[in-house]
Formats: C-alpha cells, sequence, structure tokens
C-alpha cells in the first residue's frame, strides 16, 4: 500500500482511536483517506461499526502498509511506541503524533535519529475520553502546532496536508516553545478546574449548594472530569513549565484578590455572571 505520499492521497494508520485518534480517523475517513486503526480488539471493532477505519492493524503490519503513521495514545505510550517504530528493520513511515507535550518526544525521535518524525498537537479536545466520544468535526477551525524539529521537508508536507483534510490550521514552532505556551493554555487550566472543584468540594456549605452554581463555575470546573491518568503524564512531561505557569497564575491571584490593583471594582460586582 505504501508509496504513495506526494501522489495522492496516502494511507494513514492511526494508533490509538480514542477521543483525538478516533477523531482524526473519523475526519480524514469522511475525506476520502483509507485509514488504518491501531488499538484493542474491542475498539478496533467499534471503529469498523462506525466506518471510521478501513481496516484493523497491528503496529508492526501499519508501520509496513501505510504512509503515514500518527501515535494518538497517552504521552508515555507514545515514546514506547516511536522506540517500537525504530527497531523496525523496513525504512519507517512518515511519523507524527498529536500528544500535548512536545519536548520529550522531540528528544526521543531525535536520540533515535528518525528524520521523518514531525511532531504535532491539534489543540482541540473535550473532557470525555474514548472512542464513543470522537467526532469528525472536532479539529474544524482549530489550531494544529507542529514542531518539525529536524523533519525532512517532505515528511512536513504530508502531515500539513492530514490537517488541511481534518480542517485544522497548522501552526509551526519549537517544542520549547509549544510547551510554555501549553503550560499557560491548556495544562494550567486542568490543574485550576480541578482546585476550583476541589475548593468548593472541601467547604461543607458550598459542597452542600453545589446546585446553585452558575455557568461560570460549570465552565471553570468542566475540565475537572478530564481523565487523570492521562493528566498525570501530560503534567509529568511538562513539570517545569506547568510549575512557572503555576507561579505566575498564584501572583496574578494575588494581585487580583481582595484590595489588589486588579480587583474588578465594586460597581460591576453585582451582576450575575
Amino acid at each position: 500500500m505504501r508509496g504513495r505520499v506526494g501522489e495522492g492521497r496516502p494511507v494513514v494508520a492511526i494508533v490509538g482511536l480514542g477521543l483525538v485518534g478516533g477523531s482524526l480517523a473519523r475526519a480524514l475517513t469522511r475525506a476520502g483517506y483509507q485509514v488504518l486503526g491501531v488499538d484493542r480488539p474491542v475498539v478496533l471493532r467499534r471503529a469498523l461499526a462506525a466506518r471510521a477505519v478501513a481496516l484493523g492493524r497491528s503496529l508492526g503490519d501499519a508501520a509496513s502498509e501505510a504512509d503515514v503513521v500518527v501515535l494518538a495514545a497517552p504521552p508515555d505510550a507514545n515514546l514506547r511506541l516511536l522506540r517500537d517504530l525504530a527497531r523496525r528493520p523496513t525504512p519507517l513511515p512518515v511519523v507524527t503524533d498529536v500528544g500535548s507535550v512536545k519536548g520529550a518526544i522531540a528528544a526521543e525521535a531525535r536520540r533515535l535519529g528518525l528524520d521523518r518524525f514531525v511532531g504535532g498537537h491539534p489543540m482541540a479536545g473535550s473532557e470525555r475520553s474514548g472512542f464513543a466520544a470522537s467526532s469528525a468535526g472536532l479539529f474544524r477551525g482549530r489550531p494544529w502546532i507542529l514542531t518539525p524539529s529536524g523533519s525532512r521537508p517532505e515528511a512536513v508536507r504530508a502531515v500539513r496536508a492530514l490537517i488541511r483534510a481534518a480542517g485544522a490550521r497548522a501552526l509551526v514552532m519549537t517544542p520549547g516553545e509549544h510547551d510554555r505556551a501549553a503550560a499557560f493554555l491548556s495544562h494550567t487550566p486542568q490543574v485550576a478546574s480541578w482546585a476550583l472543584l476541589g475548593a468548593a468540594l472541601a467547604d461543607p456549605v458550598a459542597r452542600r449548594h453545589l446546585r446553585m452554581a452558575g455557568p461560570g463555575f460549570h465552565d471553570m470546573t468542566r475540565l475537572a472530569a478530564s481523565p487523570r491518568r492521562l493528566w498525570r503524564e501530560i503534567l509529568a512531561q511538562n513539570r517545569g513549565e506547568v510549575v512557572r505557569a503555576l507561579g505566575r497564575l498564584a501572583r496574578a491571584l494575588e494581585r487580583a484578590g481582595p484590595g489588589g490593583p486588579s480587583l474588578v471594582s465594586s460597581r460591576r460586582r453585582g451582576s450575575e455572571r
């Protein structure tokens, strides 16, 4: 099957058919790509039944048959999968990932000498997880970060084509820039959502009256339902930048608190949010 990068739509294998991987499979299949799925049998059956993928494959078969392999497993698993691919004797396809941290996997790709690897991270998601939560429209209009550190130009072009087909727009930055920005724009909001909900639940009065919460509280704590195991891996891989971002947030909260210079004026505090 391989050999069609640059000659029409390539064959794409997606390893991990959860929220992001399943959504990408649906979007690319809708766009006319042949998509191979790599996951547990029960997940593959669901993806095949939904016609999100054309065939189920093992990682080895996918690496042999696909032009592009997308690693859409949790961050630690993606590192292991990248090492597994690097050990294969046959020439590797283009490889990309959708992980929320780019520094660790970019460094591993360099260590393994994988110049056809292109780091990627779609800035789209949900507090829900699993294939059942996937949607072909998840990426429509969303930024998709690329961190092509030492990647071959043809590999970058192949991944850009997938991003366009999914309806997203590619933005290029270094792995370090991505991880610092993501700490503020994605990872710290997740921690803050857990913290806000945890604070309310720890107070006996607030816990008793959670039903009175308005849309502001619900919007800010929606992410608290996100899978903890996945987020523990994300936060561990980007620990330094998240610590930096949380420090900035703590200082901003001090400035915005009662008596602080950024406190919303009392004339506006009477309005309901």
